[in-house]
């Protein structure tokens, strides 16, 4: 009796503990994740640049110093795709926290972009 009791709370634990614990799986889908956004965004970021050339000297000189600061932020999410390919299990959550992070400051700087040239 002791011994069903027993296997039925190992079942029952390994229905509760998530599957992360035990697989890598999630680390590989999430790198393919950020790659093909950053892949994505380099994909916008040309379409972009094309049509800088119909902007008036003025709006051009702020649109050059925001794409310095796009191109920031895409290094540093880069890198921090970088980082999590390397990660160890016990340091994956807090460097994949990071990238999402980088990521949503590359997607909020590319917006800012967007709108500005969407008024000019």
């Amino acid at each position: 009796m002791r011994r069903f009791a027993i296997l039925i709370t190992l079942i029952c634990l390994s229905l509760i503990i998530p599957p992360v614990a035990f697989s890598q799986e999630p680390k590989g889908e999430y790198q393919k994740q950020v790659e093909s956004k950053l892949k994505e965004f380099n994909q916008k970021l040309e379409e972009l640049k094309g049509k800088a050339g119909e902007l008036k000297q003025e709006a051009k000189e702020e649109f050059d110093q925001g794409m310095k600061e796009l191109k920031k932020k895409e290094e540093a999410a880069n890198k921090k795709l970088k980082e999590l390919k390397s990660a160890s299990t016990k340091t994956w959550e807090k460097i994949k926290a990071e990238t999402d992070k980088a990521m949503n400051e590359l997607e909020k700087q590319y917006d800012k972009m967007m709108s500005r040239f969407k008024k000019t």
